[in-house]
């Protein structure tokens, strides 16, 4: 897996590439992330979104629709987000082809040969996820290096952040993950799960 990063729009959000024999995955394909996807990509199977925030979805349409027969994912709690312009930002709308049902759980996803976990972790959003994919993770707004995503949104949840950072710390197979936040450099999960409790 070949992994491929560039931050877009006003808050530098992250989307990735991932490369495989397959085809690609594209992750959180934000404002004006479209274009470069086309310069990189000539096979798109999916689109996963972490949440459904605009700054992460902005270009979903725009990717659909260079790659008609790449799959949406995004977390059934968060589909309202990509169906409506909720914010009045004037949001491409798009839907999502396959929603994650997982609550406060994971769920595994097969794609093309491809295992695909999506952990949900709500409090940010109330389908935020990380997405797990060859033991990498992306972990959207959920974590970042050093800090957390914020609760103080309008659809977020404080209490549901504060349970999500305690069943997050408490997972050990994450320790030795890398991840790749929706903003920012990459961390190692394990140095996360060891932060919770400053941020509790």
């Amino acid at each position: 897996m070949q992994i491929l990063k560039k931050p877009f729009g006003e808050y530098k959000t992250n989307c990735y590439i991932l490369k495989f024999a397959q085809g690609q995955v594209v992750l959180d394909p934000g404002v004006g992330a479209s274009q470069w996807i086309q310069e990189q990509c000539n096979n798109v199977i999916a689109i996963l979104n972490t949440h459904g925030h605009f700054d992460h979805i902005w270009d979903n349409s725009l990717v659909k629709r260079l790659y008609p027969k790449a799959k949406i994912f995004c977390h059934q709690k968060d589909s309202f987000l990509l169906k409506s312009d909720v914010f009045g930002l004037g949001m491409p709308l798009s839907t999502p082809d396959f929603e994650i049902q997982a609550d406060k759980s994971s769920q595994d996803i097969e794609l093309a040969d491809l295992l695909i976990t999506f952990h949900h972790f709500p409090g940010h959003t109330p389908g935020c996820c990380m997405v797990e994919i060859n033991n990498c993770v992306f972990s959207g707004d959920f974590i970042f290096r050093g800090c957390i995503g914020r609760s103080d949104f309008a659809y977020s949840n404080a209490q549901d952040m504060r349970e999500s950072l305690l069943r997050f710390r408490d997972i050990q197979r994450f320790e030795n993950l890398l991840a790749y936040p929706g903003h920012g450099k990459s961390t190692r999960l394990g140095d996360e799960q060891r932060n919770v409790e400053n941020w509790l």
